[in-house]
């Protein structure tokens, strides 16, 4: 029987047809915003694609792209994960996975990412030079020489690789295989301003190819005079050799273009000091040494910002929320653009009872990473307890429009709807997670129910029996 609210809800606002977009429409819709820098819009538009068309992998994995592109990296991960579940054996998913992982410091999931890569695609130049860097990165320079030597086999005129090649030697103080490949390079591309800086450096690490490093130096400020290192290492050498003039003034350039390089400051006060300008000297050592304290206090701040978020995960997970509470309100003062810090205050404070002051923190952390899925999903949490159903809906809407491959968030959409009277609305939610996960017996359950309140008792039987079967089978 209809409910004289909902007729009252009929006749004040009658339902207004809306065709739906076809895959197509919303595709272009996102291939657009792409293009023309809207990535928000475009995340929201894959995502549509994503739940029009769940069998298509090149959906999930532009999906990962954009978001990649915004720094949501666990999200992009997640969607390069959906790509490469409906197509395993695509060499450009696996890349763009390992890029992922490579760039979330997972080096040991991004090597598998590559190496899987280079099964899949033994000419995959991105895959090599990936991999050579997380071999370098992890100072592992043997392979990294060997990653590049093999791709080099491969792809002999990828001048870009042999450049790489060269830094991997020099890494590993080969210096006389360095230069003969940095030589090589040059060869090739006789304008690659940072095969010259590398050359020069190289050359002034012996006392008989001074005159040749200062020439390669020279070289490469003529091809690119906007890189302060250059006129750092040149001017030092120039130190070096007792050119203090014309070493005061290169590092006088280096400072100009880079007033934060400290090295550069202290090897500046350093020459003016030793040509007796002991006045001036004494301004840039003194400058050294307010740059190495900031240095030093945005380290100490970094690090007490790491054992805050631990202290207060330790604290949270052993019920001192008051003590969790203080933790994580020093990791936002420490850094204020911590989103995750902010969203950890928010489930500390809605332990502690006080919804309103965990609202207000939620909201900030979305403030700060507006492309996160779990913060809206926590927000209508957070406004369900308040009993403010429709601003519960609506950031739950949002959260399954940042991750519309999350069956928990699907989920938590139906509970909310059932809980806001709509019934048909809970069915559609709890039909979406269990087409996402239909071994949970959760979402079955659910299902069953919300198709009862419908009066789909013939599917709310079937979802029942499905609910039954799962609970009673066996562990896997």
């Amino acid at each position: 029987m209809t409910s004289a609210l909902v007729v009252f809800a009929w006749l004040v606002a009658p339902p207004t047809i809306v065709e739906e977009e076809t895959f197509e429409e919303v595709i272009t819709r996102a291939v657009v915003s792409e293009r023309e820098g809207r990535l928000e819009d475009a995340t929201i538009a894959f995502q549509e694609a994503a739940r029009l068309r769940r069998d298509h992998p090149r959906v999930y994995y532009s999906l990962a792209w954009t978001l990649f592109q915004r720094g949501l990296l666990s999200e992009a991960l997640e969607a390069v994960d959906s790509a490469l579940r409906l197509d395993s054996e695509e060499a450009l998913f696996q890349l763009f996975k390992g890029k992922v992982l490579h760039e979330l410091g997972n080096l040991r999931e991004a090597e598998r990412a590559y190496l899987e890569t280079i099964r899949l695609d033994p000419e995959s130049s991105d895959a090599y030079l990936a991999l050579a860097d997380v071999y370098a990165t992890n100072e592992q320079f043997e392979k990294s020489v060997d990653a590049l030597r093999a791709y080099l086999r491969i792809h002999p005129q990828d001048t870009r690789a042999l450049y790489f090649l060269a830094g991997a030697l020099s890494d590993q103080q080969r210096r006389e295989e360095a230069l003969e490949v940095f030589n090589q390079v040059i060869e090739r591309e006789s304008d690659h301003s940072r095969a010259w800086f590398h050359k020069a450096r190289l050359e002034g690490q012996d006392q008989k190819k001074a005159e040749l490093a200062l020439g390669s130096y020279e070289r490469s400020l003529q091809l690119d005079s906007t890189y302060p290192f250059t006129y750092y290492e040149y001017g030092a050498l120039l130190g070096k050799l007792g050119r203090l003039k014309e070493g005061i003034a290169v590092l006088e350039k280096a400072v100009e273009l880079a007033p934060e390089l400290s090295q550069a400051t202290y090897a500046l006060g350093n020459l003016l000091s030793r040509a007796g300008r002991t006045d001036e000297a004494k301004v840039y050592l003194e400058r050294f040494k307010t740059q190495r304290d900031e240095q030093a206090r945005t380290d100490e701040r970094a690090r007490r910002a790491v054992a805050a978020l631990g202290m207060g995960r330790q604290f949270l997970n052993g019920n001192r929320l008051e003590e969790a509470a203080e933790a994580f309100l020093e990791l936002t003062e420490l850094d204020p653009r911590s989103h995750q810090g902010y969203s950890y205050l928010a489930k500390t404070y809605r332990s502690l009872g006080q919804v309103k002051v965990a609202i207000a923190y939620i909201r900030r952390a979305i403030e700060l990473a507006p492309g996160a899925s779990e913060y809206p999903y926590l927000l209508s949490l957070f406004l369900k307890d308040r009993r403010d159903f429709a601003g519960s809906v609506e950031a739950a809407r949002r959260a399954v429009a940042l991750g519309p491959g999350n069956s928990m968030l699907h989920n938590a959409l139906g509970v909310i709807l059932s809980e806001a009277g709509d019934a048909r609305g809970a069915v559609a939610g709890f039909e979406a997670a269990a087409e996402l996960d239909p071994e949970n017996p959760t979402y079955s359950l659910n299902l069953a129910v919300a198709y009862e309140r419908i009066g789909s008792l013939e599917k709310s039987a079937v979802a029942m029996e499905r609910y039954r079967q799962q609970v009673a089978a066996p562990p896997p």
